[in-house]
């Protein structure tokens, strides 16, 4: 996948922060290997630069954006205020540029485990019948596996530029976004060296993988009772309980303390919950293909 700063001009705007990039590259030593494994064409310092460009950019915009209007107008207001708000953006922009590597990762990781079982069995299949190697791999390039398609695809053109496959498909494992395809690649690379049958390794690795999607299952299982209790005590059993304590509250202190408005923030407040919580609970499950 191609950075999406891939651009020369942005490139040569954001050179004056490499340095403090090189220093800041420090903190983030993975940084590196995430670019690589999410396809950027792009050195690790000249990504940190670029990411500090355009959050000291929203920083600058953002700062004009809500103090302009009030110089224009002559109105007072209050500085820390106006000062917070592009602070607080330009943190979220670093941060959220500095990890889009790391989730592009995590996104490729997963689009590979979708197919990754179904590919493996497809070359058990073939390396039954006798095919080689290389065609096997080269069938599963164009078998319609998704991301694995595309990974063995470049695999299968290093190898026909002239590279020792076992060299690639190690290469390859390296910077792969998925573990399962690492340690596929990997094993495959093993067994050439060692001389053992390649079609066991292969067996042995889609049984590995569907026993982890099942332990997988289970705990997620497991997490999900508790889960549910937390949600039925934050959305069902405090609500209910809170808003009778407040309206029985209401008649010894006053309904005024007590207005309208607590109850219409207790419901936003559990909508939001209710999002936050499913998304949470969502992002937890685990994807078995």
């Amino acid at each position: 996948m191609e950075s999406p700063f891939n651009s020369e001009k942005l490139q040569e705007s954001a050179k004056v922060l490499n340095l403090p990039a090189k220093r800041l590259l420090l903190v983030f030593p993975e940084l590196e290997w995430d670019l690589k494994r999410a396809g950027y064409k792009m050195r690790a310092v000249e990504y940190l630069a670029i990411t500090l460009f355009i959050s000291m950019s929203a920083l600058v915009g953002t700062l004009l954006l809500t103090t302009t209007p009030f110089f224009l107008t002559n109105t007072e207001f209050n500085p820390y205020i106006a000062v917070s708000l592009p602070v607080f953006i330009a943190i979220i922009s670093f941060f959220y540029l500095l990890f889009m590597p790391k989730m592009v990762v995590l996104k490729e990781g997963k689009l590979i485990d979708q197919d990754l079982e179904y590919m493996l069995k497809d070359m058990q299949i073939q390396m039954t019948a006798g095919v080689p190697l290389f065609n096997a791999l080269a069938n599963i390039a164009a078998g319609g596996y998704g991301e694995c398609s595309a990974l063995i695809a470049e695999i299968v053109q290093e190898v026909e530029s002239g590279s020792s496959m076992r060299d690639v498909l190690n290469n390859y494992g390296i910077i792969s976004p998925s573990e399962y395809m690492r340690r596929a690649l990997w094993q495959i690379a093993n067994a050439m060296q060692t001389g053992s049958d390649i079609k066991l390794a292969i067996i042995a690795l889609s049984n590995d993988i569907r026993q982890e999607k099942e332990n997988k299952i289970k705990i997620y299982g497991q997490e999900l009772s508790l889960w549910g209790l937390i949600y039925m005590m934050a959305v069902i059993v405090a609500p209910s309980m809170g808003v009778t304590l407040l309206v029985v509250l209401s008649s010894f202190i006053g309904g005024k303390t007590i207005s309208m408005d607590i109850f219409w923030g207790i419901l936003v407040g559990l909508i939001a919950f209710q999002i936050i919580f499913i998304s949470m609970v969502r992002s937890k499950r685990p994807y078995i293909g």
